[in-house]
């Protein structure tokens, strides 16, 4: 009971510290166009404004710690950031897209509208409800998530890898560099194909 009056109370110190930076007027101002698009506002928060048309949701947020303004669109329940949007349209915009952050009016209204021109940009299948479109992003969502994570296995197999090569200990090395072919430079490889060709005939501590 005490928990949840601390952070009820917690809540209300945050939204009256925000309430003067008039997020949720921006929003309607920078995002009337979703509205001439059939949208509806169906959530108007400090921090939060939700919109909907039939399957699809979008939602503009303002970071609690972060400051970050940014927003998402979800279709069928499942919520897509929008910078996945934009990679999936294009990946150098992804690129330099970092999402603003504001802790001013001024700010806040920028960011805003910036946001705003970039979903009209690259998020119009999206807004659209595109079946096609959302296909191919849970597509690319996944190879992303293949990447994303043969990145953190690289990062923490090579240097094991070049111990083991360094080491003489070539069966090893092979191994490791095998793991992370995909990410290998070319000096790289030819390590591995150096560390395979040896660990046929040689093995740690053996003579020659």
């Amino acid at each position: 009971m005490v928990a949840a009056e601390a952070m009820t109370q917690e809540q209300t110190i945050f939204e009256q510290d925000r309430a003067h930076l008039n997020f949720q007027s921006a929003v309607r101002e920078k995002f009337a166009f979703l509205n001439d698009l059939g949208f509806s506002e169906i959530e108007a928060l400090p921090t939060l404004v939700r919109y909907r048309k039939d399957d699809v949701e979008v939602d503009v947020y303002y970071g609690r710690q972060s400051y970050e303004i940014g927003a998402g669109i979800s279709y069928l329940g499942a919520r897509y950031e929008m910078a996945d949007i934009i990679r999936a349209m294009d990946a150098d915009a992804a690129e330099r897209y970092g999402g603003a952050m504001a802790s001013r009016m001024e700010g806040v209204v920028a960011g805003l509208e910036e946001l705003g021109s970039l979903i009209k940009r690259h998020g119009v299948a999206a807004l659209r409800a595109d079946p096609q479109f959302f296909s191919t992003l849970e597509e690319k969502r996944e190879i992303w998530r293949k990447d994303y994570w043969l990145d953190g296995l690289a990062r923490q197999l090579r240097p094991q890898a070049d111990d083991a090569f360094h080491r003489g200990d070539y069966s090893r090395a092979a191994e490791l560099y095998a793991r992370i072919r995909d990410r290998l430079s070319p000096a790289e490889i030819k390590k591995l194909t150096f560390a395979e060709q040896r660990s046929q005939c040689w093995r740690p501590g053996s003579a020659g």
